[in-house]
């Protein structure tokens, strides 16, 4: 059976699965089956595998083109295998030799699988079955390099397409265009995008849209607008996808008052901005702190029947956690789940990092029970939360438990985690279970980076550990780990807290030995270790460095400094090179 068509045949309005069966004695039946293709209406999966099977069973078997029909449906259907598979059963059971077009079919499925390999191989047998390549066969491949992320390789392809003849169509320069735009090589689009018009290929909205979009994800939204006027001047229309990646562009750089006037200009053409377009804008007020103008929009959306949806009041939750305002994140939050809008994962992490922040627990732990009920399961980024906001409380020791039973949540520890962890507990000075956490980790296999180590040769040099210190910092380059300007300002902090103003200046002087040059928190930190000792004359010296490497002392450097001209105002020294004289 054929199914029910009644829905969708709205031109054969009388037609029915009895029709069909009338239908299905031959030529009458073939006229039938393109007919449902050609239009259109064969939008179910099953409907169109039934088609298949009928024509399977026809004698004489129908041609190459009628299947090929068919197949190509069933691979808009996105049932990509079982049109691989169907193709098969043609040539092995039903005896149909494949065509181009039928080979093409089998070339694009296996591109939108991401099996491109196989693709080429299936244009090798085109070459051996005798069948010509077409455009459009070499533009599934481009197109499945493309989807692959192998662009340059797409390009090459088409550099080699046209020396052998086969010239590229608009789809070919659309395909590219906007892989080379995905990927962010958008000024080589552009250049493809020229190329394309010196081959009098008119781009379409689409093509010119990709380009924009890419040009203003690059922070190049000058010569975004500069396209779309020059697009207009062509008398190619843009479309709400074109404004969105404009309004997208704008409202990166508060570029406000642009915004209003392509917004303006939309609706002068008849075209409303949908979710989409509104949730950037709301976005972009809340990044920048502005929720009136942020509310202002959600009401608008409101007005024009348009639901705000869970990025919309993401957005605006967001924003009330950062500015500390845990109520009206929950009120917002209420609205939401009550007005029948689910909240997904990011929301609540948002609401959990926010009353982490306030070092409230309690709630924190509230919203993750809640997750639960809602059947969500919290991720990495949520546990990591969590974690950091009972360090943050006081608490490294909960924290620990909650670290210790990811695993029990199915969730694996990222290196993220390891170094909130790992700095909870040396803050929490719990240096031992700190060491211990990071030997775990090394027997573990973790890939290891020095953000780990750093923060743990603070918690020892914090500890007054500094031999223990001194060997781990030693040992860090036979880890395969570069030491960068932080881990070294720790260590010269670490030295200086213990009197140890040679050495800590030597290391300093290695610094630039090793291409890692001191900033300015490592020269504060030194010239602190200094004035700590009074060796007044040395700080002075480091002073001098400083202020020619165009450094500048800060608070804590500052307050040390006058400390010691209140209690030694004798010391001219220090005070000459403060008030020069003269």
């Amino acid at each position: 059976m054929i199914g029910t068509f009644s829905h969708s045949l709205s031109i054969v309005t009388t037609t029915n699965t009895d029709d069909a069966e009338r239908h299905s004695n031959g030529t009458q039946f073939l006229i039938f089956m393109r007919h449902l293709c050609r239009t259109g209406q064969v939008k179910n999966f099953d409907e169109a595998l039934d088609l298949f099977q009928r024509m399977a069973r026809m004698k004489p078997v129908p041609s190459v083109k009628d299947f090929t029909l068919l197949l190509g449906v069933i691979m808009r259907l996105r049932h990509y295998t079982t049109a691989i598979s169907l193709v098969k059963h043609m040539y092995s059971a039903l005896g149909i030799e494949p065509d181009t077009i039928t080979l093409n079919i089998v070339i694009n499925c296996l591109c939108r699988l991401k099996l491109i390999s196989f693709g080429f191989s299936v244009l090798g047998t085109m070459f051996k079955l005798g069948l010509e390549p077409t455009v459009m066969t070499l533009t599934n491949l481009i197109n499945g390099l493309c989807v692959q992320g192998n662009v340059a390789q797409a390009v090459v392809l088409a550099d080699h397409m046209e020396k052998i003849g086969y010239p590229l169509d608009v789809y070919t320069y659309g395909v590219l265009v906007n892989g080379l735009c995905k990927t962010g090589d958008t000024l080589v689009a552009v250049r493809w995008l020229r190329k394309m018009e010196e081959r009098n290929w008119k781009p379409n909205v689409v093509v010119y849209s990709s380009v924009m979009d890419g040009l203003c994800k690059d922070g190049l939204v000058y010569e975004a607008l500069n396209l779309f006027c020059e697009m207009v001047g062509k008398g190619v229309l843009p479309n709400l996808v074109t404004y969105t990646c404009l309004i997208q562009g704008l409202c990166n750089f508060g570029r406000w008052k642009e915004v209003g006037s392509l917004l303006d200009d939309m609706m002068k053409m008849g075209m409303m901005p949908d979710v989409q377009t509104l949730n950037i804008l709301v976005d972009s007020f809340c990044k920048e702190g502005k929720v009136m103008q942020a509310k202002s929009v959600i009401g608008f959306m409101i007005i024009m029947g348009e639901e705000p949806d869970v990025f919309t009041y993401n957005s605006l939750i967001h924003v009330y956690c950062l500015q500390n305002q845990m109520n009206e994140a929950m009120r917002v939050f209420n609205v939401m789940v009550n007005g029948g809008c689910l909240p997904d994962i990011v929301v609540f992490t948002s609401l959990i990092h926010g009353w982490c922040k306030n070092k409230n627990i309690n709630k924190a732990m509230y919203l993750l029970e809640e997750m639960g009920k809602m059947g969500y399961v919290p991720d990495v980024v949520t546990w990591t939360t969590l974690i950091s906001g009972f360090c943050q409380a006081g608490q490294p020791l909960a924290a620990k438990d909650l670290f210790f039973n990811m695993h029990k949540h199915g969730q694996v520890p990222n290196i993220q985690t390891c170094a909130v962890m790992l700095d909870g507990l040396c803050k929490g000075n719990l240096l031992s279970e700190a060491v211990s956490l990071v030997e775990a980790m090394e027997k573990s296999n973790l890939d290891l980076n020095i953000v780990i180590y750093t923060i743990l040769l603070d918690g020892i040099c914090s500890a007054g550990k500094l031999n223990a210190a001194w060997e781990l910092f030693s040992s860090l380059p036979a880890k395969g780990l570069q030491i960068n300007v932080y881990t070294y300002t720790i260590m010269i902090k670490g030295l200086c807290k213990q009197g140890r103003l040679d050495k800590a200046e030597d290391l300093l002087m290695n610094m630039e030995e090793n291409d890692c040059l001191p900033n300015n928190c490592t020269y504060n930190v030194f010239v602190q270790g200094l004035l700590t000792k009074k060796e007044i004359a040395r700080s002075i010296k480091y002073l001098e460095i400083m202020r020619d490497k165009g450094f500048s002392v800060d608070a804590a450097t500052t307050k040390m400094i006058i400390n010691y001209l209140s209690t030694n105002k004798g010391d001219t020294e220090i005070q000459e090179f403060f008030f020069p004289k003269g």
